[in-house]
């Protein structure tokens, strides 16, 4: 599972519609709002919406491609990955064993996997798994190169213990919130051994088979357009590489159609499963619920989820009498702006502002938030801002003020407190501060640019069945690995280089022609093609 979408995992993936005026110039109804919307916008999106209001469907319409490759276009009946919207699955049947005796949400951790040897497993309960408040590190975005590695191929329940084990803990558990995928692959095991029966068997018994849910499931590869199946692609355009739905299960391997999932939604959201389940899943904390979050403008209250995957972005949300979802096969760009115009809410032209280049400069640099648990880059390419989470694609931000730069896509804003080299990150009705990292230039060493021709060309792992090409660009090694996003790599010796944010460090044997990559406590060879 490549997260090209997660930019900053809980931030983007959950962009809606910031406070501002509801427009009196917009047309009345829904379908005439998002039918301009899509006239003035094409080829903006590709996917499908659905959208009700007082219960009845008031807009349903695809577009673009399901499958470029086979010029499959995309339908109603398009089933499309959802991502973390699996998480409500999953929540939902917790609280349903939970309600039925099977289980008790003050259960520790040490009572369903006992020999694990998961850090405070004694201490961490399923309600903090719910909530997202465990304290575990995520194997997915806090490991994001070592998942890179697996993602694509079928890992066994050991294979994942293992990892969300070693891969340690961020806070004490219930300290504070911070998205957590490992916790709902947990979630997804104590279901199974509660019941006795895989995951895809109690999502089939006790969700879609009783809701006639004949489009909802767990996907598996390969993501076939003939048979009906979105496949996802970059931003750019890329045909993306397909997970494998072990790596997540209950955290985000689903697949469904806007018609299925807005069925789901309101069965949920009406009391089927239980008028208590759901208050259960909307008793908010931190802004976040068990399955659901919060959402909020300055005429509508909200709350739903998000999913994104791969490529894949998918909106579940509940406002008023308005009900909606969405998928995407080409990321979120967008998203805002539709929500925006599905809730009759003026979308405002943005007043960018004209700076220098020194000013334009004070915005660059490393930046760590220790809540989210995620490092961003801002860098200035020209007059261009962009934006890089270590290991996702760069997105365009654009200055509005001196100390301000935002993506309206995104619906992200970000505040420079360039005396005391912060920004805070607004999004959402959200607030996230980032701090600025010192340059890595202690362990760096000096080299000459021409001596990096030496280490450029082609690597291959069959351990990993990867590719990493290794070039030079504007002065610098720099290292890709096939599908992924460049990222430059730091001398520390002559033949020898790292990128620590990512936690890389390459070691090269010129003479063999050989390359050894280390991460996380593991050592991977690559052969010179």
């Amino acid at each position: 599972m490549k997260m090209l979408s997660k930019i900053l995992a809980v931030v983007i993936t959950t962009s809606v519609c910031t406070a501002c005026a509801q427009s009196q110039s917009q047309p009345n109804t829904i379908k005439e709002r998002v039918d301009n919307y899509f006239a003035e916008n094409p080829g903006k999106f590709s996917g499908a919406i659905e959208i009700q209001e007082n219960g009845k469907t008031v807009y349903q319409n695809a577009f673009g491609f399901a499958d470029k490759e086979n010029n499959i276009p995309a339908t109603m009946e398009t089933k499309f990955v959802i991502g973390s919207i699996s998480k409500t699955f999953t929540s939902v049947m917790v609280l349903k064993a939970a309600k039925d005796g099977k289980l008790s949400l003050s259960d520790p951790l040490s009572k369903f996997f006992p020999d694990a040897q998961i850090p405070n497993a004694e201490k961490i309960t399923v309600d903090m798994l719910l909530y997202h408040r465990s304290g575990l590190s995520d194997v997915v975005n806090d490991h994001l190169v070592d998942h890179l590695t697996y993602y694509t191929k079928p890992q066994t329940r050991a294979q994942m213990m293992e990892r969300i084990a070693k891969a340690g803990v961020n806070f004490a558990p219930d300290s504070t919130f911070r998205y957590c995928n490992s916790g709902f692959i947990l979630l997804s095991y104590i279901l199974e051994d509660t019941f006795g029966k895989s995951f895809e068997q109690l999502l089939n018994e006790q969700i879609t088979k009783p809701l006639k849910l004949k489009n909802t499931g767990v996907i598996y590869p390969p993501f076939d357009g003939k048979k009906g199946f979105a496949r996802s692609y970059s931003a750019t355009g890329e045909l993306q590489e397909e997970f494998h739905p072990s790596t997540v299960l209950g955290a985000g391997a689903m697949y469904s159609t806007t018609g299925d999932l807005i069925k789901f939604f309101n069965a949920l959201t009406s009391g089927y499963f239980g008028s208590d389940i759901f208050e259960q899943m909307k008793d908010f904390k931190d802004n976040w619920g068990r399955g659901l979050f919060p959402l909020e403008t300055t005429d509508y209250k909200g709350f739903g989820h998000t999913g994104g995957i791969h490529g894949f972005a998918a909106l579940m949300f509940k406002f008023d009498n308005i009900t909606f979802v969405s998928f995407s096969n080409y990321g979120s760009t967008g998203l805002t702006d539709l929500i925006k115009t599905i809730l009759g809410i003026e979308i405002e032209k943005p007043q960018y502002a004209t700076l220098s280049a020194a000013q334009l400069a004070k915005f660059e640099g490393k930046y760590t938030c220790e809540k989210l648990g995620l490092d961003v880059e801002i860098k200035l390419n020209g007059t261009q801002i962009f934006g890089q989470v270590t290991r996702q694609p760069e997105f365009p931000l654009f200055p509005t003020a001196e100390n301000t730069i935002e993506n309206k896509d995104a619906g992200i804003v970000m505040v420079f407190d360039f005396d005391n080299i912060k920004f805070t990150l607004k999004q959402n009705g959200m607030e996230y501060e980032f701090v600025k990292l010192a340059p890595e230039t202690s362990d760096s060493q000096p080299i000459n640019v021409e001596q990096f021709e030496k280490y450029t060309g082609s690597y291959r792992s069959d351990a990993l069945k990867m590719d990493i090409s290794v070039f030079i660009e504007n002065n610098k090694l720099m290292a890709q690995a096939s599908g992924q996003p460049s990222f430059p790599l730091t001398p520390t010796a002559e033949d020898a280089f790292e990128f620590k944010m990512g936690g890389i460090a390459m070691t090269f044997n010129v003479n063999d022609k050989k390359m050894k990559l280390k991460q996380r406590g593991m050592e991977f060879e690559f052969v010179k093609k």
